[in-house]
């Protein structure tokens, strides 16, 4: 029986061999002769209007094909195609007083190809004053918005408004149905409130306003919401810079959003906008100011779970909280805000409770080849976590200060940042060149380097010693911090006038003799106590931390050699004047 199978076998593996050589032979391969190429457009040009759209276009072609377009402001949803068919072009709003042209090639080999020119109508010129636009969650059928009665729903407003209106918001929650610029149609998640004018946006309105209604977002919660959609942003921002105006966010709550799909990237005006990046917001470019806001609970399952900032934006934050963002797996970076090439400057606002698998929990500054200036008065850092998806080495929990990053923070208190493990430096780490100059700051509560071994590792602050970078501590509190022996370490760390765990240095920055801190008995515990967040106040105007502090005169002088505003110096995070008596740390006794 055995041998019967294997004989059947071998003649059926015969009869297969021999049926695909004769088959084979019978193909004389010198007589095959391809299509000739031939590909076209259904007319040759096209004029459109400034506003922003999506035309049809006809191809007609014999064999597979491809697209490319001459300039940014095209783009494809779809860039080839097999053979006839009608393609999509998308075209940004023209904001230049200009006429401008593009030219579209259909190709299927570099000598067989077909041009379209598209001619787009200039912009129209800004108006010298401000239209104001009037939006309630379940605007029904307004016409123009121009009123509470005739108010109008959010994205038709942002359709109509140009540089310098303002757009007023009703309370409640909107959520975006249109597709970002360049994304995917049939695709939810690329649906996002796209910013591409310098507008002032206003929430907290009643929910049911009428004429003469105030804002007030403490009672009226105005939520951007990407969760509907799993949006991969829930705004994006990417209005051009400009002198007279800037876009504005006041009173507003962005939340929901969820970035995803690394490496892939949708194009807003020549602007690459990288849906992995910045679940919550990501400004490209642009000179943004968020007031009294919230960007909480978003989240990426690749970078910036909260915000991103990039190509040279500058951004500033007043009086607002990015809390609660977090990161999905353990390589996610920037969990709260990632500043990457641009410039930040925060005041009265706090960065907490976020949460990311790789590092940077808190705030994250990066870009290879450009500075990313972070300025930060009277903020707070505090209960942000990395490598909180199992990754045991993770740093800089609170800041992590990377490539070429220069950090100024004054009257600014970290705090109770976890690193989830033996990295070193859970309140600020830097690396890669970065410059940090800590001002009246207090750092104490975080955890960090637990069970690490190094020499010369940090719980609170690590300068890495791999690289040159600059750390500064000036009349400020370094004590309390746990998880390895030292609260700073790593490369040269120069202080002055400032606490380092139980020690004390004076202003030449040597160790004072016989004079001990004890952070449990100095340091008051950490709540409100004036200021928009939390802060630990050093308990008397007396002791190591007041007996040892800079004077005026010599925060003056700091104020010039580092080009801080001298009045930042002079109070402290909760506005008090130092003047009165001055201590270390963010915050005077209470």
């Amino acid at each position: 029986m055995k041998l019967s199978f294997k004989i059947l076998g071998g003649l059926l593996f015969f009869a297969f061999l021999s049926a695909c050589l004769f088959s084979c032979a019978k193909v004389d391969l010198k007589s095959f002769n391809p299509e000739t190429p031939v590909i076209s457009f259904d007319k040759e040009s096209i004029t459109l209007g400034n506003s922003g759209d999506t035309i049809e276009v006809a191809i007609s072609s014999n064999l597979p094909w491809r697209l490319k377009s001459s300039s940014s402001w095209i783009s494809f949803p779809k860039s080839n195609g097999q053979g006839d068919e009608t393609i999509k072009i998308a075209v940004s709003r023209n904001r230049v007083e200009e006429i401008r042209k593009a030219e579209i090639t259909a190709y299927i080999t570099d000598d067989a190809y077909a041009r379209l020119t598209l001619e787009q109508l200039a912009g129209d010129p800004a108006p010298d004053f401000s239209t104001h636009y009037y939006v309630t969650a379940d605007a029904k059928g307004g016409s123009g918005g121009k009123s509470w009665d005739d108010a109008i729903d959010f994205e038709k407003a942002l359709d109509l408004a140009a540089s310098g209106d303002v757009i007023h918001l009703a309370a409640g929650t909107y959520s975006p149905t249109n597709t970002v610029t360049g994304g995917d149609a049939n695709n939810p998640r690329d649906r996002s409130f796209e910013i591409n004018e310098n507008i002032h946006l206003i929430g907290g309105y009643p929910e049911n306003p009428a004429e003469g209604s105030v804002s007030n977002s403490a009672v009226n919660q105005t939520v951007l919401s990407g969760k509907l959609n799993d949006s991969y942003h829930v705004v994006v921002v990417v209005a051009p810079q400009s002198e007279e105006h800037q876009v504005v966010f006041e009173g507003v709550t962005i939340t929901g959003g969820k970035a995803h799909s690394a490496n892939s990237n949708v194009s807003i005006d020549g602007l690459n906008v990288n849906r992995g990046y910045g679940g919550g917001m990501i400004i490209v470019g642009s000179k943004v100011k968020i007031d009294n806001s919230q960007i909480i609970d978003n989240a990426t399952e690749n970078h910036a779970a909260g915000m991103y900032i990039t190509r040279q934006a500058v951004v500033e934050i007043t009086g607002s909280s990015i809390s609660k963002n977090k990161g999905l797996v353990n390589t996610t970076n920037g969990g709260g805000i990632w500043n990457d090439g641009s410039t930040l400057i925060m005041q009265d606002s706090e960065v907490n409770e976020n949460r990311i698998g790789g590092v940077g929990g808190g705030l994250y500054s990066l870009h290879s080849s450009l500075t990313s200036y972070n300025y930060l008065y009277n903020v707070t850092i505090a209960n942000n976590a990395v490598g909180t998806e199992g990754a045991p080495t993770r740093v800089g929990a609170g800041i992590y200060a990377r490539e070429k990053s220069k950090f100024v923070l004054v009257n600014s208190t970290i705090y109770g940042n976890d690193n989830g493990g033996s990295g070193f430096g859970a309140g600020l780490t830097a690396y890669g060149e970065a410059s940090v100059d800590l001002i009246s700051c207090t750092i104490s509560g975080n955890k960090g380097g637990v069970g690490n071994t190094g020499a010369n590792g940090g719980s609170g602050v690590f300068n890495n010693p791999s690289h040159n970078n600059t750390v500064n501590i000036y009349n400020s509190i370094v004590s309390g911090n746990t998880g390895y022996e030292k609260e700073i370490g790593g490369g040269e760390i120069t202080t002055k006038s400032s606490v380092i765990a139980d020690g004390v240095l004076d202003y030449e920055g040597s160790l004072v003799s016989g004079v001990a801190f004890d952070f449990k008995e100095s340091l008051g515990s950490f709540g409100n106590y004036g200021g928009f967040g939390n802060s630990l106040p050093v308990l008397k105007f007396e002791g190591p931390a007041a007996d040892y502090s800079m004077t005026m005169l010599q925060l003056q002088i700091l104020s010039s050699n580092i080009e801080v505003d001298i009045k930042r110096l002079l109070e402290d995070q909760n506005h008090k004047d130092r003047e009165q008596g001055n201590v270390m740390g963010a915050a005077l006794p209470n």
